[in-house]
């Protein structure tokens, strides 16, 4: 079942006008939307990079961890004067720390600098801290009186740790979070150190911007899908298509890389959904597919694991981009590697016949931290190594 409500109409008239301007052709036929073809980065691009040579843009890029990096032109207003509409964290006081890597083509940060702008908020552009260094900023930040926080969930945990170790303490209302979601424990550590904070997230992809919104009246990982936009679930990925004017590109049928389900939320309000995970985390280990959010989740569920990522070695002896010789599962806490390894194989059947017949195609590494991307300082679920010589 949908989620949203579109004229179909409008939505129709909206489908024949990107097909004007380079967009996938329309059906003569075409009576509901199931008929309108399906749309991908490519038309994302084709469409947002003629917008931009007359409006000017922000070129972002996503990904480039587990797949191709997407490139995408994002107009300057960024769809605030929309999102505003029914998402308000900053006001004219706040005085926003933002946490998000600034530059290598990532929109995290600029997205947070153009909310401050357009809400009136004082903005501190400083990116993201160690927990080392927190201790050298603390007197700093009390002094300009920092009262909310926008970061992804790493560099959140990251920049609370730092405050938790040195007992220092900012008087935190608001924390803005998006980019990835939480780990429990990254969660507690942010929460220890910020009690009084609300929670406020905006879902979307650096090609769409905005989709749903939540804040701190909503479950944590439940969202709301904004005005003039409906969204088709889909095992192989939701499909996303908006009308009207004012959003950062128009969309028919666009092919997310969530799979997107139907909820409710405990704040009462309609179009609410959760996101359930990657729909292209299959993975062929030795000719056996595996699904990674299955073996990350069955991880997570050992008592003693903190946080989990998965290492995968490209196989030279496949075509496929996605197909591994080796998955080496790794993790912080206090688990004891072979009990998690034991734990997964019970749960996953095809990855332990693969196993049986090869020992180490398989292994679990308890560690202290896990690799991040460089360019965002996110912690993704899954990385790709080089081929096995």
């Amino acid at each position: 079942m949908a989620i949203g409500h579109l004229n179909w109409d409008q939505l129709l008239c909206q489908a024949k006008s990107l097909s004007d301007h380079g967009g996938l052709s329309v059906p003569a036929n075409a009576s509901r939307i199931e008929d309108l073809p399906i749309s991908g980065p490519e038309e994302i691009l084709h469409i947002t990079k003629a917008i931009a040579k007359t409006n000017g843009a922000i070129l972002n890029s996503s990904g480039g961890t587990t797949g191709k990096p997407k490139l995408a032109y994002t107009p300057f207003h960024q769809a605030m004067e929309r999102l505003l509409q029914h998402w308000k964290p900053l006001g004219p006081g706040s005085v926003l720390l933002n946490l998000f890597n600034p530059g290598r083509l990532w929109g995290a940060h600029y997205f947070i600098q153009t909310l401050c702008e357009k809400s009136k908020a004082i903005t501190v552009p400083a990116g993201p801290f160690t927990p080392e260094e927190v201790h050298l900023w603390i007197e700093t930040f009390q002094e300009i009186g920092i009262n909310t926080l926008a970061g992804a969930p790493t560099g959140l945990a990251d920049f609370a740790q730092g405050l938790l170790d040195t007992k220092s303490k900012l008087d935190i209302n608001t924390i803005i979070w998006m980019a990835e979601p939480w780990t429990e424990s990254k969660f507690k550590t942010v929460r220890n150190a910020f009690p009084k904070a609300g929670f406020w997230c905006d879902y979307g992809s650096v090609e769409t911007n905005s989709i749903a919104v939540n804040g701190p009246e909503c479950d944590r990982d439940t969202y709301h899908l904004l005005e003039d936009q409906l969204i088709e679930p889909d095992d192989h990925g939701a499909l996303l298509t908006r009308i009207g004017d004012g959003w950062t590109v128009p969309l028919i049928r666009y092919r997310l890389g969530d799979k997107i389900k139907e909820s409710n939320c405990r704040c009462g309000r309609s179009d609410a959904l959760i996101i359930e995970g990657r729909a292209d985390d299959s993975v062929s280990l030795l000719s056996a597919l595996v699904s990674t959010s299955q073996v990350i989740k069955l991880a997570e569920q050992v008592p003693g694991v903190e946080e989990v990522q998965l290492l995968l070695t490209r196989s030279k002896k496949e075509t496929s981009i996605k197909a591994a010789s080796v998955f080496i599962l790794t993790f912080t806490g206090s688990a004891e590697p072979e009990k998690v390894r034991a734990r997964i194989l019970e749960g996953v059947h095809n990855l332990a016949s693969v196993v049986h017949q090869y020992p180490d195609s398989f292994l679990s590494r308890r560690v202290q931290m896990l690799r991040r991307v460089k360019r965002t300082n996110k912690v993704p679920a899954v990385i790709w190594e080089k081929s096995e010589q």
